[in-house]
């Protein structure tokens, strides 16, 4: 049997920045701008769910000290409630956490990559990419962990120079000087709710590592160090990106627009820079739409282990579960037939929100070991994030 070699601090961090950095920080804007009129408060809805992503990153850590294992939601569920509803979370899982997201990444990956090549029909792109990618991780373990660190890198020092870029434009003043207004007002709004499901979808894989436990060397201290080391990190990149976004663009152009990066690389670089950062960015979510290549298929593989579907479990011979990830492939490209952007992103992000709730929930049948100052992090998560999903159910999806 091949000895697999375990995935490190570093490349811990790096899946955790890959997985959240991604289709949500470049496309979600252009749906803020028009329910939240003002700068100053979408850039703090921005750090509130950094808030909530930190305050989930905290709640997970406590998980894996309680329930050591790997399969994320499912495998905490399973171990105090009903198998049926671990079997549901992790159904869940794999849609929303996985499949979705990874659709969502390849709408957008083939959304920007036809802003560099025009007449690029997006579905056939957005399928092509995502196979490629799957049959790079069909490879091996080795090889997937590589390449996520090596585009991770890449993705990072990219997003860091456009927003030096960024920082130091001051073409024509500030574009959005009239939406400069704090309104504390919009805060309490049914518009900041549902944005707020929007964001933390862009925060989304901070728990990253908690679906591989078993693949992490020294899991009990390297996945506390690369949740809360990478989510912050992203926390810091999110605020900068959308800081320059809302500086180089008006938000009337912003509304309603996927390609936000596009209009803000036009607007910093020229038409030079139009016709280029779209295809850059396009590359960056290449490494989003592999961290969960790469992730969601374990998931898969400890379902399937625990009811006895034994040949989804099977790895190949160089240690990659390939019946899981051609699964989750199959999976991936039925969402990107079936549904638009904002829809796919509406139904993973609800679902995705109460499952990790469900699984959050199990902290507080602890709470004489674990006390209320551990537990003030799972409270915070769980009042924003049952708040947000239910309105945005209420006043969105239910009409």
């Amino acid at each position: 049997m091949i000895k697999q070699k375990k995935i490190g601090i570093a490349g811990a961090i790096a899946l955790v920045v890959a997985s959240m950095v991604g289709t949500g920080v470049f496309t979600s804007l252009g749906f803020q701008t028009g329910p939240l009129p003002s700068v100053p408060v979408i850039l703090f809805l921005w750090l509130c769910g950094g808030l909530v992503a930190l305050c989930g990153g905290l709640s997970y850590v406590e998980l894996v000290r309680l329930y050591p294992g790997h399969g994320g939601e499912y495998h905490y569920i399973a171990q105090v409630y009903h198998k049926y509803a671990a079997a549901f979370s992790g159904i869940i899982s794999v849609l929303a956490g996985f499949a979705g997201p990874v659709a969502l990444a390849a709408m957008g990956f083939s959304a920007y990559l036809g802003q560099l090549l025009p007449g690029l029909p997006p579905l056939p792109a957005a399928i092509a990419g995502l196979t490629l990618i799957t049959l790079f991780h069909l490879f091996s373990l080795r090889a997937g962990s590589r390449f996520q660190l090596i585009s991770t890198a890449v993705k990072l020092l990219l997003i860091l120079v456009f927003i030096i870029a960024g920082l130091l434009f001051s073409k024509g003043g500030p574009v959005n000087s009239g939406y400069n207004t704090w309104a504390p007002h919009l805060i309490f709004s049914k518009g900041f709710a549902v944005c707020l499901v929007y964001v933390s979808f862009a925060y989304s894989g901070w728990n990253a590592c908690v679906y591989i436990y078993h693949e992490i060397d020294n899991p009990g201290k390297n996945i506390y160090r690369s949740v809360i080391t990478g989510t912050i990190l992203v926390m810091v990149l999110y605020f900068l990106l959308n800081y320059v976004f809302l500086k180089t663009v008006p938000l009337q152009r912003l509304t309603g627009v996927i390609e936000v990066g596009a209009l803000s690389a036009e607007a910093i670089f020229g038409t030079a820079g139009a016709k280029i950062i779209p295809g850059i960015i396009a590359l960056l979510l290449v490494s989003s739409i592999s961290a969960m290549v790469w992730i969601g298929p374990r998931v898969i593989t400890r379902i399937s282990a625990d009811y006895g579907f034994l040949r989804l479990s099977r790895s190949n011979s160089r240690g990659a579960p390939a019946t899981a990830i051609i699964l989750q492939y199959i999976i991936t490209v039925v969402l990107l037939l079936s549904g638009t952007f904002e829809q796919v992103l509406a139904f993973a992000g609800v679902l995705l929100n109460l499952c990790s709730c469900l699984a959050v929930s199990v902290l507080f049948l602890h709470y004489k070991k674990l006390g209320f100052a551990k537990l003030a992090a799972p409270l915070l998560y769980l009042a924003a994030t049952l708040y947000s999903s239910g309105y945005l159910i209420v006043t969105e999806i239910i009409p």
